[in-house]
């Protein structure tokens, strides 16, 4: 590919990155990103739901002691022992529903979150984390809309609704409604983690100037944890807003160091920005990091190229198809080898 003249170092950015794999750090406990596993679940008990002093109490006490210390296996038994025994406790069959579905069992946390929400129609947690299972994979979209419209009946304030049901209305593609919602909850409660998970919606409905507005925001919020600091600065380039993703990916890296795919993403941002020198720094920092990441290589090579060093653009991208062989980054770089060298297809 040519960009105003220019190889396009960002030809492969998906070869590095998913951006489908962001929201796994979404924020834990409320809404929850479809299709990607829960990083957690809601775990506070609804309220007004305590059972009495007795056999139920005691499991009952003893399972959820278990739930907050991600016992999960430990958990399960105690809990179906006090919903047996407690049938008419919301509080017993929502942290039975939590224990289930960290131990798989998903169809026995569906059955509890309804069992739940039978008893206690308002129970906001078990409302949120049973809208969060029919949005994972295999989602179920229409059935999460159905229960969130009806939680935000009695909870129009609730963001972590707002925000699933968000969610949903991006599955069936409804851009506008899952637009009005994102924005509902982000009126209810701005954090970093909704503006990332309202940025990566965007981008996938191609709207990469909507979604660099949203992930701006989301870098200005972040702690300084480089994990959320540095996909915010992934998407970023994906949104191409390279002076951001540089930016954010400084950041990133000064707070975890030596990251090869952060250094190859910002040497390539930096290339789109027509800054070559810095670029193919990071290229090479990225190499000192890990002298095996293809990819590195690869970005080094063209740069080399556009400089008309044949030799040792060749050499780069001889390691990248040798360190990448069978992925994306090592056929390409094959076959850019081969074109050098006058080969046909």
């Amino acid at each position: 590919m040519r960009a105003n003249g220019r190889t396009s170092h960002g030809a492969l950015l998906g070869a590095l990155f998913s951006v489908g794999a962001v929201l796994a750090l979404s924020a834990c406990g409320g809404a929850q990103a479809p299709a990607q596993g829960q990083e957690a679940l809601d775990a506070d008990p609804p309220a007004g739901q305590r059972t009495q002093d007795g056999p139920s109490h005691t499991d009952l006490k003893q399972g959820i002691e278990a739930i907050k210390a991600e016992r999960y296996d430990e958990a399960k038994p105690l809990l179906e022992k006090a919903a047996l025994q407690s049938p008419k406790s919301s509080e017993a069959h929502f942290y039975l529903a939590v224990a289930r579905e960290r131990t798989g069992d998903r169809a026995g946390a569906e059955d509890a979150y309804k069992k739940s929400l039978a008893i206690d129609p308002g129970g906001m947690e078990a409302m949120t984390n049973l809208s969060a299972l029919y949005l994972d994979d295999p989602a179920r979209p229409d059935e999460a809309i159905a229960l969130l419209k009806q939680g935000l009946a009695k909870s129009p304030d609730s963001a972590a609704l707002h925000q699933n049901l968000a969610f949903a209305y991006g599955l069936k593609g409804d851009t506008a409604n899952a637009s009005k919602h994102f924005d509902a909850a982000l009126h209810k409660g701005d954090n970093a983690e909704l503006r990332l998970a309202y940025g990566d919606f965007l981008l996938k409905q191609k709207q990469p100037d909507k979604a660099a507005e949203q992930l701006r925001k989301a870098l200005a919020q972040a702690p300084d944890n480089a994990a959320m600091v540095g996909t915010i600065a992934v998407m970023l380039a994906y949104s191409r807003a390279f002076g951001d993703c540089v930016k954010g990916l400084d950041r990133a890296l000064k707070l975890k160091p030596d990251q090869p795919d952060w250094l190859v993403r910002r040497g390539t941002c930096r290339h789109e920005l027509k800054d070559e020198p810095g670029a193919r720094a990071d290229y090479q920092a990225a190499i000192k990091a890990d002298e095996k990441f293809a990819a590195a290589h690869y970005y080094l090579g063209l740069s080399y190229l556009e400089e008309k060093k044949l030799k040792e653009g060749k050499a780069e991208l001889g390691l990248a198809a040798k360190h990448g062989e069978g992925s994306s980054i090592g056929k390409s770089a094959l076959e850019k080898l081969d074109s050098l060298s006058g080969k046909k297809k």
